[in-house]
């Protein structure tokens, strides 16, 4: 029985030295998702443009550079492209067709998954197909005795109607493979319409990723956390988006009680059109997401002010603007200058108490927060984001975080003080983290220490995640003057193109100066995305580029052979990326390259490995 047990061991270590030996996978790193769930399958589909890589070594000279696009397009979208076969009338083109594909994609499967051990190969294959896939992708399809046995297995799933199903079991599978884990470094919450379906496709369809949050996560968290503040901020973004109808569908939230209320008390202005226009809104609709953003907006700035107010410690009393303003309400006086109100909604406000809730204001919030505290698929959805996330990540020795470590002019690290203690650098981060958590495991709906400092991590001049002096919601909606509208940006984004500052934030994390700091956020167009000797990162590769942008931001990849920054193709709509079989990826700089590939042994799961192995041999 021991020598059993001892065998069963020594094949352990076996097959975990051998994984050591593996080439290491490859990482991509996005950010900024905004909710745009078809953008972010577009990259993800696509392995941020790794499949069409594997696609063109491998078929160089076999394939022409149509029929490669042909091959990735299908990869990447193969519901949708095999509807298309519809209209071949040929039954043997049809069956040829078919025939070429299955065994290509199999060439394609075997060439992304040579890198994996074989049973997180055989976790990628639907059950339904493993054990055809499984013959087909481990046999050796050029072995004499076998040829006819494979092609009479190919043969015979088209003749089963069997081929298109097959197919798409190929496709994700090359899709899971091709990106070993998904970094998403912030605000995959915003926006975008369908962020639930984002959730969606992770929690079902991925195996190994993580949330570096972001700011506009934190609203989210936030607000099933009990913040009024929080969930004031995500209805009027969501309205000033025309996206009032996620928080009903995804989520189950009634905004009749706000929508009543904002439609009775205010008329639409201009100031508050939608920022994106559509074309299939009726002017009904239009007018609702209209008030309600005023009417959260005027509720947001009255709550603001009371935060502002109870804790003096976050040194944001710039911001309070409602006592300053005239009488009559069409002007404001802000450092002792004059500025003329445009388009205000303030009847709401009561010059002798601004910041005071009226007593409808508060009917409004009460229900709208208690739906949200209690929604069962915002609980679900949180919570998969707070057990899959972190405020930082310290992965295979790079540092991860969204938005910045706020420092001053000089590159010190700023403090900020509670209760006495101070918090700075890796600490202030480590501190922000413990107060969201406990905020989520401990939701409240009244005014308290951890709702007011969530709201802090949304807009606070120390707040590693928004990363700029002040948010100028108020300015921008009613004070036309550009420079007052002005956000700038902490320092860490300038300092950061020096090597010597990269090296100082790497050291304050605990990680050397070999390795990178990735930042995913949305601070600049003028800010460079590699920094710092490219020891620094900016990866933005899912924000809402210009209309006359020819970039549609980047992303960065991280396989054996080192990292490269992907520039991305602009993405309009799923249909005409299909329609144009266009490239994800429109060009690449190398970070960081090496002759000779990294392997698991170099990795922090190779760590992992390497410690389960001592154990083992311990047993021995």
């Amino acid at each position: 029985m021991e020598n059993i047990e001892n065998d069963d061991i020594k094949t352990e270590i076996v097959n975990l030295s051998a994984t050591l030996n593996l080439p290491k996978g490859t990482e991509a790193f996005i950010s900024d998702i905004h909710g745009n769930n078809d953008k972010y399958l577009n990259i993800i589909r696509s392995g941020a443009g790794n499949i069409s890589r594997k696609v063109s070594e491998l078929f160089n000279g076999r394939l022409t550079t149509l029929n490669q696009k042909r091959l990735v397009c299908l990869i990447y979208y193969p519901e949708e492209v095999l509807q298309e076969n519809e209209n071949i009338e040929n039954k043997d083109d049809m069956q040829q067709w078919y025939m070429d594909t299955i065994n290509s994609m199999v060439e394609v499967l075997k060439y992304v998954s040579n890198k994996y051990p074989r049973e997180i190969v055989e976790r990628a294959l639907d059950r339904k197909y493993q054990g055809i896939a499984k013959e087909l992708l481990f046999g050796d399809l050029q072995a004499e005795d076998k040829k006819a046995y494979y092609r009479e297995m190919v043969k015979s799933l088209v003749n089963l109607k069997m081929s298109d199903d097959f197919i798409i079991v190929l496709c994700h599978a090359i899709q899971k493979l091709a990106i070993e884990r998904i970094h998403i470094l912030g605000d995959l919450y915003d926006r975008g319409s369908r962020p639930d379906l984002i959730i969606k496709h992770l929690n079902e369809s991925w195996q190994n990723f993580d949330f570096e949050w972001g700011n506009h996560d934190v609203l989210w968290m936030g607000s099933l956390a009990g913040s009024k503040l929080c969930m004031l901020n995500l209805i009027r973004i969501s309205a000033r988006y025309h996206n009032l109808k996620l928080l009903k569908d995804a989520y189950d939230i009634d905004l009749t009680s706000m929508i009543k209320f904002a439609t009775n008390r205010y008329v639409p202005l201009p100031n508050f059109e939608a920022k994106i226009g559509r074309n299939d809104l009726t002017d009904e609709q239009k007018n609702i997401d209209n008030c309600v953003q005023q009417a959260a907006a005027i509720m947001q700035f009255k709550l603001e002010g009371q935060a502002i107010k109870r804790r003096p410690e976050f040194k944001m009393d710039d911001q309070l603007l409602l006592d300053k303003l005239s009488l009559d309400k069409n002007s404001i006086t802000i450092n002792d200058k004059v500025y003329k109100i445009e388009h205000g909604c303030f009847q709401s406000v009561n010059p002798a108490k601004p910041y005071q809730i009226t007593h409808s204001e508060q009917v409004v919030i009460i229900d709208l927060i208690n739906q949200f505290t209690h929604s069962t698929k915002l609980n679900e959805h949180m919570w998969f984001m707070l057990d899959n996330g972190s405020m930082y990540l310290k992965h295979n020795g790079n540092l991860l975080f969204h938005g910045c470590v706020p420092v001053d002019e000089a590159g010190n690290l700023l403090k900020l003080k509670i209760d006495g203690q101070e918090y700075a650098g890796k600490d202030l981060f480590d501190y922000f983290e413990f107060i969201l958590k406990d905020g989520m495991r401990h939701p409240t709906t009244g005014d308290c220490f951890n709702s007011d400092l969530i709201w802090y991590l949304w807009a606070g001049k120390i707040s590693p995640l928004f990363g700029k002096d002040k948010m100028a919601t108020f300015e921008r909606y009613f004070i036309n003057d550009p420079k007052l509208q002005e956000e700038h940006l902490n320092p860490f984004f300038k300092l950061c193109r020096k090597e010597q500052f990269a090296d100082k934030m790497l050291k304050e994390f605990g990680l050397n100066g070999r390795g990178h700091i990735i930042v995913g956020h949305t601070p600049s167009s003028k800010v460079e995305p590699i920094m710092a000797d490219k020891k620094v990162v900016l990866v933005n590769g899912m924000s809402e580029p210009k209309s006359d942008s020819k970039i549609g931001g980047y992303t960065l990849l991280f396989d054996s052979y080192g990292m490269r920054l992907e520039t991305l193709r602009p993405f309009t709509s799923r249909k005409q990326s299909i329609a144009e079989m266009s490239d994800v990826v429109l060009d690449k700089q190398i970070i960081e390259h090496s002759s000779e590939r990294k392997t698991i042994a170099d990795t922090d799961y190779g760590r992992k490995i390497k410690e389960q192995i001592e154990k083992l041999s311990a047993q021995l």
